[in-house]
Parts: C-alpha cells; sequence; structure tokens
C-alpha cells in the first residue's frame, strides 16, 4: 500500500501526505506540519463549506544521482468575504535552512515589498492613491504576483486592473503585454487584449485595462460544449500567428533538460514509478522530433481555457507574462494536458473513483483540435503532438506534487495514462517504421 493510500483509508489530511517517515525531507515536513496544524484555519479548511482555500508551494534544488534538497515550502490560507470582497492571507513559509516557520499576513509579502504600502494607502501609483478607490483582490500567489482591481469611486468607478510581480519580471511582462495589445490591433483575431495602462517601476506594479468579462470556463460544465472547445481552438491559432518579436526563444534542448528534472523528482518522491518514467524520457529522447527554429510560432506561454474570456459575445486573453517564441505544437499538447486541471467540470470527475471522465476529455480534444486545425488550414502531425502530449503529462505531474495536488486516485489515473500514452507512441512509431 502507497502512502498516499495509507492517508486516504485513514480519511486524514495533511500536507503532502506521500512524504512519509523513510523520506529524506521528512523531518522538514513534520515540522511544518505541527506548525500549520496550530493554525485554527487549518482545522477550518477540514469542512467542505470553509470560505478559507489553502494555496502551497515546494521548492528544491537538484543534488547529484537524482537526489534533492529542500529549500523552502509555503502554505498559505486565503479568505474572501462575500459580502464585502474583503480578502485575507496568512502565509506560513518554512525555510530548510533556517529549518523555522515565519508567518506574515497579506499584504506584507517580502518578495512583493511594494504592495503593502499600496495596500496600506501610504504609497502612490499611476492612478495616486486616495480614500476614494476601492481594490479587490483577484489572485494572489505568495512571494510571485498579486493580481487586483481598483477602481476610483470619483471617476464613475471605472476599473483597472494592476499586477505586483517581482521587479526581474516586471519591465518584461508590461512591455510584452504592449506588444501583444498592438499586434492584435494590426491583425484583429478571433480575440481581444487588454490595453496596458501605465507602469510604477518604484512601486514595481503595473496597470492594464479591465475587461467586463467572465472565464470561459463557466460555459464548459455540460458535455454539450464541443463549440466552446473548437471555439478555443480557432483563438489559439490566431494567437500563435501574431507577430510579436521581442520574446524569449524557447529550446527542445530546455525542453529535455526539464523533462529529465521532472522525472527525478516525481521518481524521489515515488520510487516504485523510477524505472517505467525513465523508460518513457528515453522514448521521447531517443526519437525527438525534427523541430527547425524557423517553424516557430509566438505563444501565449501559459494558454489554458482558464485564461480565455468572454465579454459581450467577444472573446479576451488574458496573462500574457510567460509569452516566447517556440514550437507551437508544446503548447497545443499542454493544453490537451491541461484539460483535466483547469475545467471545474473535468477536475471533479478526473478526481472522482466513482465517474471515468475519459470520453469527454477525448471528445473535448478532439472539438479543441478540430477548431485550431480549421483555423490554421492544415493537420496536425499526430505522432509529433503525441511525443509533446507524453512530456506536458510528465511535467504537470511534477507540479501536482510540488503544489500538493495529489490525491490517490488522481495520481493512480495519471500513470495509468502515462502507459497508455507511451504504449500508444510505441505503436505509431512502428507503423511509421
Amino acid at each position: 500500500m502507497s502512502r498516499l493510500d495509507e492517508i486516504a483509508d485513514v480519511g486524514a489530511m495533511e500536507l503532502f501526505p506521500f512524504v512519509g517517515p523513510e523520506h529524506r525531507f521528512y523531518s522538514h515536513i513534520a515540522r511544518l506540519r505541527t506548525e500549520v496544524s496550530r493554525q485554527p484555519l487549518w482545522r477550518e479548511t477540514m469542512h467542505r463549506t470553509s470560505p478559507t482555500a489553502v494555496r502551497t508551494l515546494m521548492r528544491a534544488r537538484r543534488l547529484p544521482r537524482g537526489e534533492w534538497g529542500l529549500k523552502w515550502v509555503s502554505v498559505s490560507f486565503q479568505s474572501r468575504d462575500a459580502w464585502t470582497s474583503r480578502f485575507d492571507a496568512l502565509t506560513l513559509f518554512y525555510s530548510a535552512k533556517t529549518q523555522r516557520v515565519e508567518a506574515y499576513e497579506f499584504p506584507h509579502d517580502p518578495c512583493l515589498r511594494t504592495a503593502a504600502s499600496f495596500f496600506g494607502d501610504a504609497a502612490s501609483g499611476p492612478l495616486m492613491r486616495g480614500s476614494d478607490l476601492d481594490v479587490d483582490v483577484c489572485r494572489y500567489i505568495p512571494r510571485q504576483r498579486l493580481t487586483f482591481l481598483v477602481r476610483r469611486r470619483s471617476d464613475g468607478g471605472v476599473p483597472v486592473v494592476g499586477k505586483f510581480v517581482r521587479n526581474a519580471e516586471l519591465e518584461r511582462a508590461y512591455e510584452v503585454l504592449g506588444e501583444v495589445h498592438h499586434a492584435v490591433a494590426r491583425t484583429r483575431p478571433l480575440f481581444a487584449v487588454a490595453a496596458p495602462r501605465g507602469i510604477d517601476r518604484n512601486a514595481e506594479v503595473f496597470f492594464q485595462e479591465a475587461r467586463s468579462a467572465e472565464p470561459l470556463i463557466v460555459r464548459l460544465e455540460t458535455d454539450r460544449s464541443s463549440d466552446v472547445f473548437r471555439s478555443v481552438g480557432a483563438i489559439h491559432r490566431d494567437v500563435h500567428t501574431l507577430d510579436v518579436r521581442h520574446v524569449p526563444t524557447w529550446s527542445v534542448r530546455d525542453f529535455l533538460e526539464s523533462l529529465e528534472a521532472h522525472v527525478q523528482w516525481i521518481a524521489f518522491f515515488f520510487p516504485a514509478h523510477a524505472s517505467f518514467l525513465e523508460d518513457v524520457r528515453g522514448l521521447l529522447i531517443k526519437d525527438v522530433p525534427r523541430i527547425d527554429p524557423d517553424g516557430h510560432a509566438f505563444c501565449h506561454g501559459d494558454f489554458r481555457c482558464s485564461h480565455v474570456l468572454q465579454d459581450d459575445g467577444s472573446s479576451v486573453v488574458i496573462d500574457f507574462d510567460g509569452a516566447m517564441r517556440a514550437d507551437p505544437y508544446l503548447e497545443v499538447a499542454n493544453l490537451i494536458t491541461l484539460l483535466k486541471h483547469d475545467v471545474p467540470a473535468f477536475v471533479q470527475r478526473f478526481a472522482d473513483a466513482a465517474q471515468d471522465p475519459t470520453d469527454l476529455l477525448k471528445a473535448a480534444c478532439d472539438a479543441y483540435l478540430e477548431g485550431y486545425q480549421e483555423r490554421a488550414r492544415q493537420t496536425l502531425d499526430p505522432k509529433r503532438l503525441l511525443w509533446y502530449r507524453i512530456g506536458c503529462e510528465i511535467r504537470y505531474l511534477a507540479r501536482t506534487i510540488a503544489r500538493d495536488l495529489l490525491d490517490p486516485i488522481r495520481f493512480d489515473r495519471l500513470i495509468r495514462l502515462l502507459h497508455d500514452l507511451s504504449a500508444q507512441y510505441r505503436r505509431d512509431g512502428a507503423r511509421s517504421s
């Protein structure tokens, strides 16, 4: 019986349940569990109706021979008052170096240092903060980024979106947004993007247009969603046709190096699957597609259904912070991979042992690919797409471990899926040889 199964059997809830006493990280995780268990918010999250969500992240460094050394773990309790939109967050940060836990409340984030002064009315940005401003937090990722909506009541409450990001990422994120906005204005694709509205380098924040839109995923609650997925495919193709030059260039070498790291990371926690995962990695390395850099296209960097909004019948694509020039097959494969993690209806089914989401996921993937290929007026190479798909599935499995999103059902289904995809790839290779 695996560590995950043991936790499921006793019905307990704890951080990183797959880290047992025999694991290298156990002493660190045990200290953090003790500290977290003392928090009333942790006990509150045990209830299904709890308004408090938990966002967890583990970071480690690679050591020789496939080992890893823990760097830090953060656990953030986040809640929003439904009536006032007040946002609260308490983040616990454990450093493996000091073996101590530090706690800080929002907005006092040590890596987003200027956010506290902005929210505390002690600083000014392009909008000159004052008593007539309303600020609503949209998304907070501790130590990384904060997205919020700000309105000035004296101006009629017209909202603007603000983003705090780490200083090293600020300039690039804002410049990419500007380039994408200009490219969309020139070519008029099937979607719009938010217009840039100013940057305050001292405050490490930039602003962009707010759109009165709702996430596309709210329309994806049933199996009658083929038209929506087809439209996502067409929109994605249009993203890949944008002429945006000043972004980093992706390399297949980087992809293969990260694939090795992801395989080692998964095997570090689940050694019983190490041999299988290494075989899959070897399969991909043995048959790397011929990739011509001249065939690279502009890529969103994290294109998924939740990054497409509906605004009065039109579509809006958001969050271009990770944009790059890359093989578009990579991003197509990544969206297919993310469907079961990104669309709520699929997320629920994928984690429910009583439901089999296979047919629904296949129908969604087929509709998305139909939309993409019809818009491109060309057919994608299924073997090349499958090669990327396997790599993306491994990458996301590694991320679910780091974010403590793994449960026995989801883990078993992901491993089974990798078995099926790798077997299919071997069959396709045999047919094409």
